[in-house]
């Protein structure tokens, strides 16, 4: 299932409204162009006919997938690599220190709320757990009674660890380190969400392990074989072969980390297709992209798409990497996602 969002007007709370996502149909409200599911009919909004369609942006893909997007508003996105994504002040949790299998101490917050689900969240390329993006989610889900956990992967943020390029197999690592401590503290997870390369990885995740059935990923990468060049720069190939690394500095020209030849292969050698595919039928999967982003194409949303068994999309028209402008717009289809609207308003439903 494929939908589309406008981010016009501002939202209230997670549960005043949130967009609609429904299962084997074309989601279609005032506000998005619907996008029908692969081999579904074409459909337009009220009336509209295929060449008025087309001139706001029907997509037809090789694939027989069908995107329809409505034309965006005129919201200024501001580009944001990863790296520089804006920490939020702390919000008061838990410090939880687990251990993963090569012995480096993780940290992490633990939100608690009056239940036993659990939502564990991933940040992205050179992010931490203090990413504003997951700081909003923690917030929303506790607000509607679903512990949250997030953590910094090993190398980053105050977790133990060399920070190290690609990586992606380790943090999965990690990631089941973490997944297993809650286990045994008798935590039901309920759902794995990243954002950006945090996306992958519990994509990875789901793909090695089938004991969360419940993934989200904001706009992961599904080619990772490109993008490399804008980090590393023109003929990095060359230039890795032959120094054995390559440094990668900031604008100033400062030092920021160092890529080998063994980390830059483990990035190529992840294959997000055939771990695409090895997610099992039981596990719900949805992905989030921005049509603007700046850093990881929509196109990529796409593929995910086509390749996961069962899987939902939701393109967000005019949001970039980071979202800028759409924060409400993305925690509200994350919290649909996770927890339906119509199981949230009954677990608030008094009990006679």
């Amino acid at each position: 299932m494929f939908s589309t969002g406008t981010g016009l007007g501002s939202r209230a709370s997670p549960l005043s409204r949130r967009p609609a996502l429904s299962k084997g149909k074309c989601r279609l409200d005032k506000k998005s162009w619907p996008v029908c599911k692969k081999g579904g009919p074409f459909k337009a909004h009220r009336g509209t006919s295929r060449s008025e369609a087309s001139k706001l942006g029907a997509v037809q893909l090789d694939s027989g997938l069908r995107l329809c997007l409505s034309p965006a508003p005129a919201v200024p996105c501001l580009s944001m690599p990863p790296e520089e994504s804006p920490q939020s002040p702390a919000v008061c949790g838990q410090r939880v220190l687990i251990l993963n299998k090569l012995g480096e101490k993780l940290v992490g917050l633990l939100h608690e709320a009056c239940s036993k689900e659990l939502v564990i969240l991933c940040h992205g390329f050179r992010a931490t757990k203090d990413d504003s993006i997951l700081v909003d989610l923690a917030a929303a889900l506790a607000v509607e009674g679903v512990n949250v956990f997030r953590f910094d992967f090993a190398g980053n943020g105050e977790s133990e660890g060399v920070f190290q390029y690609g990586n992606y197999r380790k943090e999965a690592d990690d990631l089941r380190s973490v997944v297993s401590y809650f286990a045994e503290k008798k935590y039901d997870i309920i759902a794995l969400v990243g954002h950006s390369k945090g996306g992958n990885d519990v994509l990875l995740y789901a793909s090695m392990y089938h004991d969360v059935t419940t993934i989200v990923n904001i706009s992961g990468r599904f080619a990772l074989e490109q993008g490399i060049d804008g980090r590393l720069g023109k003929n990095f190939m060359q230039r890795i072969k032959k120094d054995g690394y390559i440094d990668v500095g900031n604008k100033k020209g400062e030092f920021q980390y160092r890529v080998t030849d063994e980390s830059l292969r483990d990035r190529l050698s992840t294959d997000t297709l055939l771990s695409s595919r090895s997610i099992s039928e039981d596990c719900r999967v949805l992905t989030v992209h921005g049509l603007k982003d700046e850093t990881v194409p929509a196109g990529d949303a796409l593929m995910f798409a086509a390749n996961i068994p069962n899987h939902e999309l939701h393109i967000v028209v005019g949001a970039n990497h980071r979202y800028t402008g759409h924060e409400r717009e993305l925690t509200s289809l994350v919290l649909d996602f996770i927890k339906p609207r119509s199981q949230t308003l009954a677990s608030l439903r008094p009990k006679l």
